[in-house]
């Protein structure tokens, strides 16, 4: 056969996707094949040299942060070299300290609403879970999973705030008036309140839609708006003062839940709105979750919030005629997307939010108003996105992560260092020259929520050090004894900066939210007692771990505040118990040198594990009354005690 134009002679050899396809299967199976030569030969090669020299990881130069080598690749990407299944496996010389961190991960089932929740490495599982693996230091070689009946979610959910039991009825608003009476109450207390840390509500624009709300039979108002309008009024009736027991005959919580079941009824009829007011309404029902002390929820929530902010593109910058409310979108957004970065790792999940690069959406200046802290918070949120994935969740030794916690400490020097003077905390050198007597509200409110903030930040970025050095090491280096020193100093200063608001502002003792940075502060210091028992070393740990418990009694309106007042004094008197008994472990060298040396409980052999339970623990399946037992009630406190004071 001939081509009429090129006089070529054209050969069928058969069809054409068909041998495209064999030659593809042999090319990609000898490729393979290939790669698992050479992987084979590497990983000989690296065990040999490591046989040689022992000590070579530890001498070997220090990687630069912005390498691209194999030091600096994360987990959750594929290593040069290695098949899929290899990948699916870590490296023996990691596998322990891989699942000592895996194994402070929590997934159960939570009976009362009969769903699964998981709870990463840093959440407030993670320090008690360190409790139990300092005794039980094999306990994550041990696959089988908790018994059904027993769920450590399960014990401290709040049975009083949950889906079940907020659905809300939709009514007309002949029926209701909008709570005309006791609306102007509520929104105070949101507006006056935790508005100044996440300001990206339009007060004024609110105010007059809420009135065309009130007055008008037929209101020009969308059902988003309606759904916003009812959640900023259960926020407001949960975080504000009451001085009366009752108000229309409903208390706090009674007021709360029915409003924020009335605005999620609300979303139920809108369905999926991409409308500012529904991003906003899912913010605030985020938050509601959050001092409600349901992080799961919160979590679910703030999430729609995001994919809604993406799908209508509040995220970017479009070319289109100028939205008239574009500076509050902005707001609203990085608003979110600094709390989406915060609640995430405070229950040990990823965010929602993809690359930096898909979001080129103008960032709210930083002036002198109560805006510029949207801001200062989104620089404060990618720190805490690097201590999540360069501290929990990369594999690298642990002198790399000591160098990285150091840096990233610095980072946050710095970010302070910077803010604004109205702003900034007094903390170290960073003692602002001016007088604060004429700060306006919001100023002296972002002043005291950053200062929580920077500190349990702190905390979280040392942590890991004080787990793993109680663990492993006896002679650690100087380095390492700072690192456990600054956790704890960072835990201390938490619950102190919380007591003392709490002495002088009684608004502050509303915000719930404040429970779980007090639990995580508390269970941080623990750690050490549980180590050294009731000694003089330990005697600045115990004192603030006992104005911790003074600050959750000043809370008792919340049941789990209650209940973690009630855990907290088994712990300690467990303690007591064990002080009272002959001791055979000496102390020695000062709360830190002990701290990290010892690899067996202090007071073995004649530490007392039985606790007598509270009467509400029961009928949840605890497999013992053993200190670890009490110790992992604290798993489900609901999240990391930081970055939102809330």
């Amino acid at each position: 056969m001939f081509t009429l134009q090129d006089r070529l002679e054209c050969v069928y050899q058969g069809n054409f996707r068909e041998r495209e396809s064999n030659r593809s299967a042999s090319y990609v199976a000898n490729l393979e094949k290939k790669v698992e030569e050479l992987a084979l030969k590497l990983r000989n090669t690296e065990a040999q040299r490591q046989l040689e020299s022992p000590q070579s990881q530890d001498q070997a130069p220090r990687v630069d942060q912005t390498s691209t080598g194999l030091e600096c690749t994360p987990s959750s990407l594929p290593q040069p070299g290695q098949t899929p299944e290899e990948r699916a496996r870590p490296p023996k010389e990691t596998l322990h300290e891989d699942l000592g961190e895996s194994a402070a991960e929590i997934q159960e089932l939570n009976h009362h609403t009969n769903g699964i929740e998981f709870y990463g490495s840093t959440s407030a599982a993670a320090i008690l879970g360190h409790l139990k693996k300092s005794k039980e230091p094999n306990a994550y070689e041990d696959p089988s999973p908790r018994a059904a009946k027993f769920s450590l979610i399960s014990t401290l959910h709040n049975p009083g705030f949950s889906p079940a039991c907020s659905t809300g009825v939709l009514t007309g608003s002949d029926e209701r008036n909008y709570y005309f009476e006791v609306a102007y109450i509520f929104m105070s207390g949101y507006f006056e309140n935790i508005h100044f840390i996440h300001p990206f509500i339009d007060k004024e624009g609110f105010l007059l839609r809420a009135n065309d709300l009130w007055m008008n039979p037929i209101p020009a108002q969308g059902s988003s708006f309606i759904a916003l309008y009812l959640s900023v009024l259960s926020f407001g009736a949960l975080v504000r003062v009451w001085d009366e027991d009752k108000i229309a005959g409903l208390g706090r919580f009674e007021w709360s839940r029915k409003l924020f079941g009335e605005a999620q009824a609300h979303l139920n009829y809108l369905r999926f709105s991409n409308d500012l007011e529904t991003v906003q309404c899912l913010y605030m029902m985020a938050k509601i979750c959050q001092n409600e002390l349901n992080p799961n929820l919160a979590y679910m929530y703030l999430g729609l919030a995001v994919r809604t902010c993406l799908s209508a593109g509040f995220n970017r910058e479009v070319e289109s005629p100028k939205d008239p409310r574009s500076s509050w979108i902005s707001k609203t957004w990085w608003g979110i997307f600094s709390l989406e970065i915060e609640m995430s790792f405070s229950v040990g999940r990823p965010d929602t939010l993809g690359m930096d690069e898909y979001h080129n959406r103008a960032i709210p200046n930083r002036d002198d108003s109560e805006y510029a802290i949207i801001a200062w918070m989104i620089d404060f949120a990618q720190i805490i996105r690097r201590v999540s994935v360069q501290i929990y969740h990369s594999r690298i030794t642990l002198q790399e992560k000591l160098r990285l916690s150091l840096q990233i400490e610095s980072e946050m020097d710095r970010w302070l260092a910077r803010l604004p003077d109205r702003i900034k905390p007094d903390i170290g050198p960073n003692q602002p020259c001016r007088s604060a007597l004429r700060d306006p509200k919001w100023a002296r409110r972002q002043r005291l929520v950053l200062g929580i903030r920077y500190y349990n930040v702190k905390m979280l970025l040392f942590r890991p050090f004080l787990g793993h050095f109680t663990r492993k090491l006896r002679h650690p280096p100087n380095e390492l004894e700072e690192a456990i020193s600054k956790c704890l100093d960072a835990a201390m200063k938490t619950i102190e900066v919380i007591y003392d608001i709490y002495r002088v502002h009684t608004f502050f003792r509303c915000w719930w939210y404040n429970t779980t940075y007090i639990m995580f502060a508390t269970s941080t210091l623990l750690l050490p007692l549980s180590k050294l028992g009731m000694c003089a070393d330990t005697s600045p740990l115990l004192r603030s771990v006992e104005m911790g418990v003074e600050i959750l009694e000043s809370m008792d309106e919340s049941v789990v505040a209650r209940r973690s007042v009630e855990i907290i004094r088994h712990y300690l008197r467990d303690f007591h118990a064990s002080a009272e008994q002959p001791s055979t472990t000496s102390v020695a060298n000062g709360l830190t040198g002990e701290l990290v040396g010892l690899t067996e409980p202090a007071f073995e052999g004649t530490h007392s594990t039985n606790l007598e339970l509270p009467e509400w623990a029961y009928g949840f399946g605890f497999p013992d009354c053993s200190f670890e037992g009490i110790a992992r009630l604290f798993d489900d406190i609901g999240g990391l005690p930081m970055l939102d004071t809330d």
